[in-house]
């Protein structure tokens, strides 16, 4: 039933899956050669040889902006303005790490000192305006042009906490077409990773600031993308089925966000104010690190079953470590372990390729968004993270790869979700059938025993009454030729005895019984009679507390012994087969109870029902349970028909009546009623069912109608019973009323109120 149930869903999903990735992976490859060819716009730029950068024959019309590469002058552990003895040549951005050449001192932390940075440049033929800008500047430093300050990222020679990191346009004085000799005086009071690192700019003002403001509005259009993706997807989580997925990448969103906004331009600080750079510096990091957890979880989510959780658990716990280090601890450390991050980084993005690359292998729905996607961030990060090791700056490539990232699992999320919908909502209808299903045969399962006691006391008393039947004939034959035969005048009074066998329904108690043969013993006595116990016994199983008058004359004459003889006889076999006839009856009409429990109609067709026809079966196969100990009351008003799915109110009664008897232990009172009542100015019909049993606590009493919520040992209770009666009552529009207290117990259902 569940199969052909989800076979719709199996065909559509497959239809789905056959995708064209051939489409998918030419426009990955066309925007990944984009990417790459932007990045290598400007590696003809003249470049710094020997500490010189000659511009004399360059058009800043052509190529308004020159990367300040090659071969710089540079004194290590000195703040010189002109060059020395000291002074060598590094190679930058290949070399931009001074701690090779700048040692720490024994009073000083590896990465922190000074140097003095040189380099002349001679202009270009046409008069030119040039300004230097650094963008990304992690240390204080002076800018002098020949000898005059220009100026400055700051305080080389504070030593105060507060620190200015802000990208900076520093305007080079004019000359005459002379030589322009640039002095920069560092000092790293931070960062681990000494020196410059990030090549600064030269070129004309007004291209460099229309640069800066146009690379501020892509990150501004990328960022604003990724936050409203994000929250797309946060709003998917919170009304379509709580995907965690979705909430895995909203949070990746927007952390990457605030990667991108703290890195390039640093257009964070125009959120965040001028003063504001110790903040920056760690968003910067603290996004790296909680990107890194954010991604490696929305993975997961959509790949649990390819690695156990603890695996997951323990790198996000590790890399929470760093984490909250960007959070609390020093500028200085954060810095200094961040080399050691993503050294550990590497783990997770191995354990990143495994799970996607099990995902393709078996390839899941959208396994080509989601993998091709994946493996473009994963090679972006991998590159920036190899970059970061071996001290290098460019190219970086994870903005680029981020933003291709999230559009393409947009798309994937977008198709993924929708397919975990239906497939939920499927599943969730055969989940429910099956549930409902399991429920009533774990009710069933319960009243088993109850059940079979039921079916063999009646046929039980088949059997023996038809064999005291059977050796009653026998015995009455083998006598017959010694019976006297009844005169006509005994006739009434034995026609009367055979009435009383026929119709005789009142049962006393055994102590009842013993007492009223011992006054019939003694009575019959008195008449003269003898095996007068025998004759009692008689009296009493036709329920007859004393003889009748017209019945004197016929005992006490000589054919007395004949009429208790063969009366004897023939009440016997009489009660015998009254007997056979109600146990046949009782046990057709459980048989009959049973198979309607039994039933479930697949459909789930409305129908139109007598409530008391309902409970009156469900008591019938309960009758075992409550008559050995429990008093049962029912009070039912004569109410219309109303329309109901019948086999889930069945299930709903069995769940009320169960939890009623066995609240009680088998020993109380349960009153069942039916009738009707107004709600709110509605008219229902209402079922209450009342138990003396020990009450809900309050602190739970909010919790019994809660899936696989019990009370009860391990393997006596499901759980699902009084959720399944709260949603079978919920499909019906009804209402679910709880009094309780020690000693009484009621649950009223209240149903809206339908006629033929």
């Amino acid at each position: 039933m569940v199969d052909s149930i989800l076979d719709p869903l199996r065909i559509r999903v497959e239809t789905k899956e056959t995708m064209k990735p051939f489409y998918t992976l030419s426009t990955l490859c066309l925007i990944w050669f984009s990417i790459h060819s932007c990045m290598n716009l400007e590696t003809d730029s003249p470049k710094l040889e020997r500490g010189v950068l000659n511009l004399s024959n360059h058009s800043f019309a052509n190529e308004p902006v020159i990367p300040l590469a090659g071969e710089w002058k540079f004194t290590p552990g000195q703040l010189d303005f002109q060059e020395g003895p000291n002074t060598i040549f590094v190679t930058i951005p290949d070399l931009p790490h001074w701690n090779s050449y700048n040692p720490n001192k024994t009073s000083t932390e590896t990465g922190l000192g000074v140097g003095s940075y040189f380099f002349t440049i001679i202009p270009p033929k046409e008069p030119t305006i040039l300004v230097l800008d650094f963008n990304v500047v992690f240390s204080d430093c002076n800018i002098y042009q020949n000898g005059n300050l220009i100026g400055s990222v700051g305080n080389i020679y504070g030593d105060g906490d507060e620190f200015d990191r802000r990208p900076k346009q520093i305007v080079l004085l004019k000359t005459n077409d002379e030589p322009i000799h640039l002095t920069i005086l560092f000092r790293n009071r931070f960062y681990q990773a000494g020196g410059i690192r990030f090549l600064p700019m030269l070129g004309k003002s007004e291209y460099l600031a229309n640069a800066r403001d146009k690379k501020i509005f892509e990150e501004s259009l990328i960022v604003g993308g990724l936050f409203f993706l994000g929250l797309y997807q946060l709003g998917v989580f919170f009304t379509r089925g709580r995907i965690i997925g979705s909430l895995y990448f909203f949070l990746f969103c927007q952390i990457m966000a605030l990667q991108i906004l703290a890195t390039g331009t640093r257009a964070l600080f125009l959120i965040l104010g001028e003063s504001s750079s110790e903040l920056v510096f760690r968003i910067n990091f603290f996004s790296q690190y909680a990107g890194a957890i954010s991604g490696l979880y929305y993975f997961y989510s959509l790949t649990r079953e390819y690695l156990p959780s603890y695996i997951i658990h323990g790198v996000a716990g590790i890399l929470l470590i760093p984490v909250c280090i960007t959070i609390f601890g020093p500028i200085y450390t954060i810095s200094y372990l961040h080399l050691y991050v993503l050294t550990a980084l590497t783990s997770l993005l191995l354990i990143a390729i495994y799970l996607i690359m099990r995902y393709m292998k078996d390839k899941r729905y959208g396994y080509i968004y989601l993998g091709l996607s994946s493996i473009l961030l994963i090679g972006c990060a991998s590159n920036d993270i190899i970059l970061s090791l071996l001290h290098k700056t460019q190219p970086m490539l994870l903005s680029y790869g981020i933003l291709l990232f999230v559009f393409f699992q947009s798309l994937f999320l977008s198709k993924h979700i929708s397919n975990e919908i239906l497939t939920a909502e499927l599943n969730l209808k055969a989940a429910k059938y099956q549930l409902v299903q399991s429920e009533k045969m774990s009710s069933l399962g319960v009243m088993v025993a109850s059940v079979a006691h039921d079916i063999n006391s009646p046929l039980s008393a088949v059997i023996a009454s038809s064999e005291a039947i059977a050796e009653r004939m026998t015995e009455h034959f083998r006598l017959l030729p010694e019976t006297n035969p009844i005169p006509k005048e005994t006739y009434p009074a034995f026609l009367s005895l055979v009435e009383l066998a026929l119709t005789q329904n009142e049962s006393i108690s055994t102590k009842e019984a013993r007492q009223t043969k011992r006054d019939l013993g003694k009575y019959l006595e008195s008449l003269g009679l003898t095996d007068v116990e025998t004759k009692a016994d008689l009296f009493v199983s036709l329920g007859l507390r004393e003889v009748p008058n017209d019945w004197i004359p016929v005992i006490t004459n000589k054919n007395g012994a004949a009429f208790f003889l063969i009366g004897e006889r023939v009440v016997s076999i009489l009660q015998g087969t009254k007997t056979i006839r109600i146990a046949a009856n009782r046990a057709i009409k459980i048989a009959e109870s049973l198979k309607k429990f039994t039933h479930f109609d697949p459909k789930g067709e409305k129908q139109t029902i007598k409530l008391s026809d309902s409970l009156d079966m469900l008591l019938t196969i309960f009758e075992s349970s409550v008559k050995r100990g429990i008093e049962l009351t029912t009070d039912f008003e004569e109410i219309p028909p109303i329309e109901c799915y019948p086999d889930e109110l069945n299930q709903v009664w069995t769940n009320m009546i169960q939890n009623a008897i066995q609240s009680m232990n088998g020993k109380g009172t349960l009153k069942i009623k039916i009738g009707k009542k107004e709600n709110n100015g509605n008219v229902y019909v209402f079922v209450s069912i009342e138990d003396s049993g020990v009450g809900i606590p309050k602190d739970i009493e909010s919790k019994i109608f809660d899936p696989f919520f019990t009370t009860k040992p391990v393997g006596e209770g499901t759980g699902l019973g009084l959720y399944i009666t709260k949603q079978v009552i919920e499909k019906h529009k009804g209402i679910i009323e709880l009094e309780t207290k020690p000693g009484k117990t009621v649950f009223t259902i209240l149903l809206p109120q339908t006629t033929e």
